[in-house]
């Protein structure tokens, strides 16, 4: 099982692209300029600590399509946000914090990294669930639990997500 301990507030899907698509949004993802400076600590109770971002624009034609391919996986009807990228490193674990929004969606963009090695976390109640980094997988949750990402523990891997902030209509 990939979720440990599993929460059922916590959707996924492995393979959500198609091959040539996560490996041109990899490739892309790699390459566009992104930003050091993001913190969640900005609008959220968190500790401040920094990584890359870069903000995608709403009425790109991909980021469109990228949002019509999440509403019908899940089967929602979403007002989306904000989508963007998030980087990290080596020794970037990001802190525990709250989305805005009342779901947020993940797409693990960049290449498997090893078990163990970038999971996202999320709490609920008293549990801390941990996922393994898998390029392709797209993880559904309620903004409101508190999450994380960590940093891949291999000094020369990178780990970028491709987040989704929505409203539930």
């Amino acid at each position: 099982m990939i979720i440990h301990p599993p929460i059922a507030d916590l959707k996924y899907k492995d393979n959500f692209l198609e091959d040539d698509l996560i490996n041109h949004l990899e490739y892309t993802f790699l390459r566009v300029p992104h930003y050091y400076g993001h913190s969640k600590a900005t609008r959220f109770q968190g500790t401040g600590i920094y990584f890359y971002n870069h903000e995608l624009n709403l009425d790109d034609s991909l980021t469109q399509y990228l949002c019509v391919k999440v509403q019908k996986e899940f089967e929602q009807k979403l007002g989306f946000l904000r989508v963007y990228i998030n980087v990290q490193h080596n020794n970037m674990d990001g802190d525990f914090h709250e989305d805005d929004g009342d779901m947020t969606v993940l797409l693990m963009v960049s290449k498997t990294l090893k078990k163990g090695s970038g999971q996202f976390e999320i709490k609920k109640d008293t549990k801390i669930a941990k996922v393994d980094f898998v390029k392709n997988r797209l993880i559904f949750f309620d903004a409101r639990l508190k999450h994380r990402g960590t940093a891949p523990k291999e000094k020369n891997e990178v780990r970028i997500t491709l987040a989704f902030k929505t409203k539930l209509l």
